[in-house]
């Protein structure tokens, strides 16, 4: 009997095939959790059309990775071939997709705005497999984890070997199995697999910047998809004995075009300035205990936390203060945002915040961050380099990335917005109480112009 496959129909990408093996994670309960888990959380209540879920991303994360693996077998096949066999390379692409498939299955209700509602890592099972540990409050990361385990240990859909090597690429910090190695002493193409799963120019980002873009209706996330793949290749670094991912170096200004797509993402989409206020809205939900939720760390409970019932909830709790602002969709008022940390902006806020709290109104704080780049200049090649492949005279150079893009600096910059908030009905009120006390707050007060 031929083995089951199928193709599924994306807005994004068109058609994505399936194998038989990849549909047996789809079908399964964990995975099906994926479509009533919102791919930008309360992104919707800004953004109407921004109510896709992480399902839908998941299906194009894998689809991307068996595009990018067809692309460096074409660009790179031969190099690959002298190191590997033909089932082994074909071994390498099933992981690269499975990790793309699973890469975001323990995403809480509200994704990343759901975080917050985790419990302690200590709860969870399968602990013994993730590494060092440390009391902290558990992430999606974590849940993903132990949700693989699950898929190999209880469920028997991944064997244990693939189970530990997709581990391995997701998390960064546990050892892959032996047959992602080669013969003894040949280059290892585990930190390639990483780069393309957890990079700088994974699959995950070039999913999720057209898919978000799509939904939410913006511009911002758009970019050359097929020029950036097809730029890529692979390169092996004989000091480090490994493959990494490399790009041709007409492709620069592509990969430009995609870094700025997701920093106006973060910046327009990701951390507008009215979903901090949402995100507090959740936690004060919980804190105070408005509505009761037992998420005791076991998977079985796990998979009863939807969205869905979280809304039933709100709206059963709505006469209370927190969860009412959620069901009714109320926004805080945004005072202030800041951004880079900006130290004469940040100690306006601050200083506003505390004028605030003295006068009894209340305020809050958001914080919110990511990555610029992991490229930086003047630094050695390491695991997590991309390579820029120039070819001049018949020569070929190899150059890492930070040094070809005027984008990429000596040191690691990081995406950040702090904003102060507060309730929406006090805002003449505040506006009132910090004019009254402008000159003190702002050494920026001269530059004030009325209209």
């Amino acid at each position: 009997m031929k083995d089951k496959s199928a193709t599924i129909r994306c807005p994004i990408h068109g058609s994505i095939h399936l194998n038989s093996r990849e549909l047996r994670l789809i079908d399964s309960p964990y995975f099906q959790r994926l479509r009533y888990i919102s791919q930008l959380g309360f992104a919707s209540f800004v953004f109407p059309g921004a109510v896709h879920t992480r399902f839908g991303h998941s299906l194009g994360s894998v689809h991307l990775a068996g595009k990018v693996y067809e692309q460096l077998m074409e660009a790179s096949g031969d190099l690959l071939k002298n190191f590997y066999n033909k089932e082994q390379l074909e071994y390498f692409r099933q992981i690269l997709r499975f990790s793309a498939l699973l890469h975001d299955i323990g995403h809480p209700p509200f994704s990343h705005a759901g975080e917050s509602i985790l419990p302690d890592i200590g709860t969870l099972p399968y602990l013994k497999h993730s590494s060092k540990q440390q009391e902290r409050q558990a992430t999606h990361e974590d849940f993903s984890l132990a949700i693989i385990h699950h898929l190999s240990g209880n469920e028997k859909i991944l064997t244990r070997e693939e189970s530990q090597d997709i581990i391995s690429i997701l998390a960064l910090r546990d050892e892959p199995s032996a047959r992602m190695n080669s013969r003894e002493g040949s280059p290892i193409i585990y930190p390639l697999l990483c780069q393309l799963i957890n990079g700088e120019i994974d699959v995950d980002r070039m999913d999720y910047l057209l898919r978000d873009a799509y939904y939410a209706g913006v511009p911002y996330g758009k970019f050359d998809l097929e020029r950036l793949i097809g730029s890529f290749s692979c390169y092996l670094e004989k000091d480090l004995n490994q493959f990494l991912l490399a790009i041709d170096g007409e492709a620069v200004p592509t990969y430009e075009n995609f870094l700025m797509a997701r920093i106006h993402m973060f910046y327009q989409i990701y951390f507008h300035k009215s979903l901090g206020a949402y995100s507090y809205y959740l936690k004060k939900v919980f804190d105070e205990e408005e509505i009761a939720l037992n998420l005791n760390g076991s998977l079985e409970n796990y998979l009863n936390i939807s969205e869905a019932a979280l809304m039933e909830e709100f709206r059963k709790a709505r006469d209370k203060k927190w969860s009412g602002k959620i069901h009714y969709r109320i926004p805080a008022k945004n005072l202030i945002r800041v951004n880079n940390s900006d130290k004469e902006r940040l100690k306006i806020l601050f200083d506003v915040e505390e004028l605030l709290k003295t006068n009894q109104i209340e305020t809050y704080v958001s914080y919110s961050s990511n990555h610029f780049s992991t490229q930086i200049k003047n630094v050695r090649i390491h695991r997590k380099t991309i390579v820029v492949i120039d070819e001049e005279f018949g020569f070929k150079t190899a150059t890492p990335l930070a040094e070809k893009s005027s984008l990429l600096e000596d040191r690691e910059k990081l995406i950040e917005i702090t904003q102060l908030y507060i309730n929406r009905e006090q805002y003449q009120d505040v506006i009132s109480l910090i004019q009254k006390h402008r000159p003190q707050l702002s050494p920026t007060a001269d530059r004030v112009i009325s209209l």
